[in-house]
């Protein structure tokens, strides 16, 4: 006989009805049991499990370990300022008295420690370096301690090349200029310019320092500027030490001849270094 519409059906087994509400209850609790699973990773790991990332989390989901080079990195730095880290004190450069001829000198003494750049590689003459430019303009002695390629890390390092200058130059001011010179670490970096200070300040307890962090000519990569921080932060732990910055304070981007300044950059160089000598009370107002 057929059934007419909205008819009933004929009443279920109460065993069907039994096996329908087990089957629920387990599929259930299993599903409730696996949700639970997965909240209990995501807490632990503080992951969003339910919604992963799309293309997966950029660095396999783990932490990254702070290497030497991230942790130096600050992605908001102002201009010739600190970092953009809120707990960084901002940095305050010394001031100096002005370097004065004295009775058995007629002109103060600077011992320049340096590179190719200090050395005056790339001017067309001597004249036209900047160690010469400052000189001529400020009335200063600048004795020169420099190698091409020095730096913190190289070879003939910097601290070599400032051990290595004679007793006698006695000098008001030194002025340290130089790169990594090397692909060490910035912990390496550290150490090299603290035990530099300290050989400064040891020797010359009375001069003045300055540190020229380093050049890069055009746009600087991430491991530039992250090395140009790395050394400016290195020297700012000693409050008696002028740190002067050329990448963030525009003085850095300048044409080159075989990767060092042509006459304009040794130029560029010097009156930026001038008015910063200045700006501190080295050198007297112009």
């Amino acid at each position: 006989m057929r059934r007419a519409p909205g008819s009933s059906s004929p009443g279920i087994s109460p065993a069907v009805v039994l096996v329908v509400l087990l089957a629920i209850v387990v599929v259930g609790g299993t599903a409730y049991g696996y949700q639970q699973w997965q909240d209990d990773i995501a807490t632990a790991t503080a992951v969003d499990s339910s919604n992963p990332p799309r293309g997966g989390d950029a660095n396999g989901g783990l932490p990254s370990a702070p290497s030497s080079d991230e942790a130096s990195k600050d992605t908001n730095e102002d201009k010739g300022g600190d970092s953009g880290n809120d707990n960084a004190d901002p940095y305050e450069p010394p001031t100096f008295d002005v370097l004065e001829p004295t009775d058995n000198r007629p002109q103060p003494v600077v011992l320049l420690v340096g590179d190719g750049y200090a050395a005056g590689r790339g001017a067309s003459s001597p004249g036209t370096s900047y160690a010469s430019l400052i000189s001529k303009t400020l009335g200063w002695d600048v004795r020169l301690a420099t190698a091409p390629g020095a730096g913190y890390l190289s070879s003939t390092s910097l601290l070599d090349l400032f051990t290595d200058s004679p007793d006698s130059v006695d000098p008001d001011l030194v002025i340290i200029q130089g790169g990594y010179g090397g692909d060490g670490s910035n912990d390496a970096a550290k150490a090299a310019i603290e035990e530099l200070d300290a050989a400064i300040a040891d020797r010359y307890p009375d001069a003045a320092v300055v540190a020229v962090s380093p050049f890069w000519p055009g746009t600087p990569n991430p491991q530039a500027e992250t090395r140009e921080r790395t050394v400016a932060r290195a020297w700012r732990e000693d409050p008696d030490v002028l740190v002067l910055r050329p990448q963030p304070d525009g003085w850095s981007d300048f044409t080159t001849v075989g990767g060092v300044p042509d006459d304009e950059g040794h130029e560029l160089i010097a009156t930026s270094m001038i008015d910063a000598f200045r700006g501190s009370g080295l050198a007297p107002a112009s």
